[in-house]
């Protein structure tokens, strides 16, 4: 006996999601012909295969002549053709198919193998996740899920545009300053910059995205409780002191549902499109043709 839900196309059941079990023996594909270069590999002959079956069995659907993208794209081909036509959309499309456009157009084969590969790929509604798959889903494969650790530290900026010529010295000053500081906060100190407040909560990723590579690498490699810098950046010159860190985490699920449910649901219809595309290519009778 068949598994069910296989030979999707053939028996159309996954299109309306049937699962009736069928005999192999009462299954059996259209015979087709595949022409391939003379010197093409068996990776080629076999992708060839596939494409072949897939295009073959959307037009079995008539999706080549009923895919509103398709539709489209032929009628605009012939008003390209025909550009003082005064036929309305439809009879353009008619004589499109009557000229068998759509079995040589690029953009219709691309457009019919899409549907194809997506309609592989459908998930019926048993194979859907339950909250306990995604949990799981969630707890193996946290690192496709895991949230940046946060750096809590102080701040303290020198603007290259008002200290001039006398940065480097005004920076060699404002770190003698820091450094007597000890615990207390550096509040007043440094030059305003918008966004900048003397205590921050943020991730590598944000400061290196405000401030550049080389601050971001600093804050996170620095000691805690240390003053680091001065610290170049297209601004000017800033100094960082690390307070706390927060070490990066995986949410719970009932935050990142909607993550974990689409990073799930990506491998379920993977399976199923190797699973269904497999009983296709069994089911079908092939003859491969080289070119001479």
């Amino acid at each position: 006996m068949l598994r069910p839900l296989v030979h999707f196309f053939l028996i159309g059941g996954l299109l309306f999601g049937s699962k009736a079990v069928y005999e192999r023996s009462r299954i059996e594909g259209p015979s087709i012909t595949v022409r391939v270069a003379a010197d093409a590999t068996d990776a080629d002959v076999e992708a060839a295969v596939r494409e072949s079956i897939l295009l073959n069995e959307a037009r079995r659907y008539h999706w080549d002549r009923t895919d509103p993208i398709v539709y489209t794209h032929l009628i605009r081909n012939m008003r390209f053709i025909e550009p003082d036509t005064e036929d309305d959309d439809l009879a353009l499309f008619q004589r499109a198919v009557g000229m068998n456009m759509q079995a040589h157009d690029p953009v219709v084969r691309a457009r019919l193998l899409y549907r194809a590969r997506e309609a592989l790929a459908f998930v019926p509604e048993d194979r859907m996740p339950s909250s306990a798959e995604l949990e799981e889903h969630r707890r193996t494969h946290g690192d496709r899920f895991e949230r940046e650790g946060r750096v809590r530290f102080q701040h303290v900026f020198l603007s290259r545009s008002r200290h001039g010529a006398a940065l480097a010295a005004d920076a060699r000053e404002m770190r003698e300053r820091l450094a007597a500081l000890g615990d207390s906060s550096p509040a007043g100190l440094g030059d305003p910059l918008p966004g900048l407040r003397p205590e921050q909560l943020a991730t590598p990723s944000e400061l290196q995205d405000t401030y550049g590579v080389e601050l971001a690498g600093v804050v996170e490699e620095a000691v805690v409780g240390a003053w680091r810098g001065p610290i170049s950046s297209v601004y000017g010159l800033h100094f960082v002191k690390v307070i706390d860190t927060e070490p990066a985490y995986v949410p719970p699920l009932d935050v990142i549902r909607t993550e974990v449910r689409a990073d799930r649901l990506r491998a379920i219809r993977k399976k199923l499109r190797q699973e269904r595309m497999a009983s296709l290519r069994e089911a079908y009778r092939i003859e491969i043709e080289r070119a001479p």
